[in-house]
């Protein structure tokens, strides 16, 4: 059975030029934090409980931004008419 893989996207801090995220997606044992930096595993960890995975997934970011990671935020386009 090939089972769609859904992924959420937690955040994503940026800080000298890197960029860390923090995404959640299904695992057949429940569900898989992955921690990536500039797009590759770091860390990566399967819980059963959705109330442990967000706590991990909040001390991860909490302790980005102690040490001066900020949040990426979409770049803003300015539209202009021709």
């Amino acid at each position: 059975m090939n089972r769609r893989q859904q992924i959420a996207e937690f955040w994503t801090l940026s800080h000298a030029g890197d960029a860390v995220r923090c995404v959640a997606a299904d695992h057949p044992y429940g569900v898989e934090l992955q921690y990536l930096m500039n797009d590759h595993p770091l860390i990566t960890r399967v819980f059963e409980s959705w109330d442990d995975l967000t706590g991990q997934a909040r001390l991860w970011r909490e302790h980005l931004e102690a040490q001066g990671w900020k949040e990426l935020r979409a770049r803003q386009l300015t539209l202009t008419r021709h």
